[in-house]
């Protein structure tokens, strides 16, 4: 399962944002075997666009001119100059409190995470943004699933 894992991941017309379940450490090991850049952030205790671009933003060390807006966080994402990579993987832990308690803030995280997995398509990579939730939990996303 995990070398069709790691294949999935590396697909980048596959690539973009899903839901997986509580446990994300069959996609975190399939991330690093395929060389990706994988970065886990606990989301569980955000409240808003600033909590959570902030701490995407210290995970993946962006620079000093962020400006911890939305269009900033997609500029940061859509460079990732300083990290280079075969592609990305993003996974968002414990995202249920975000994405059902605050549920603007979290689809206008998912719309710019989505326009970030089509620019990376264009660039040939993939970026993957896989928000974790307990079992059952219905984000509005697809799951993640390969099949």
């Amino acid at each position: 399962m995990s070398n069709f894992l790691q294949q999935t991941l590396e697909d980048k017309d596959k690539a973009g944002v899903y839901l997986a379940g509580p446990d994300t450490r069959l996609i975190a090991a399939a991330a690093q075997a395929a060389g990706l850049a994988l970065w886990r952030v606990d989301i569980g205790h955000v409240h808003d666009q600033q909590g959570f671009t902030g701490l995407v933003a210290k995970a993946l060390a962006f620079p000093e001119w962020f400006g911890g807006n939305w269009d900033a966080f997609e500029d940061c994402l859509g460079d990732l100059s300083w990290q280079p990579a075969p592609g990305y993987v993003l996974l968002l832990e414990h995202g249920k409190h975000f994405g059902a308690g605050h549920k603007h803030e979290f689809v206008t995280a998912v719309e710019v995470l989505a326009a970030v997995a089509e620019y990376w398509r264009g660039q040939g990579k993939p970026f993957w943004a896989i928000v974790s939730g307990p079992e059952g939990w219905d984000a509005g996303l697809p799951a993640f699933a390969p099949a």
